[in-house]
């Protein structure tokens, strides 16, 4: 079931790193003091240079929307994880890589190794 992400408890799901299915620039979107934001990731010029642009994700009507000079409308399937941006298409959900364990010895010295 699609559903806009100004819904309460969707809306703070609907934050995170999102990746176009589609080739599309990458987004993500984020908590601001009360404003949720939308963040693009576009590539220009000839040595496709990233540079991001960021939104205010609005609220009309109880639908979520971001004014980049055209209208872009926010949907989201919560039993599929999937963010609609549209026009742009789907976007899945980035998961973060875990930390690596940091090992027991001192930071500071180097690594011994075992002679067996």
């Amino acid at each position: 079931m699609l559903q806009s992400c100004d819904v309460a408890d969707n809306r703070r799901d609907c934050c995170g790193n999102w990746e176009s299915v589609e080739g599309k620039p990458d987004v993500l979107i984020y908590k601001e003091g009360e404003a949720y934001k939308v963040t693009v990731f576009k590539r220009s010029g000839l040595r496709r240079k990233l540079k991001p642009e960021t939104y205010l994700l609005q609220e009309e009507n109880g639908n979520l929307f971001m004014n980049t000079g055209f209208r872009i409308d926010v949907s989201y399937n919560e039993a599929t994880d999937i963010l609609t941006f549209s026009p742009n298409g789907d976007y899945i959900r980035v998961k973060p890589q875990p930390e690596h364990p940091i090992s027991e010895h001192n930071i500071n010295e180097p690594l011994k190794s075992k002679v067996t």
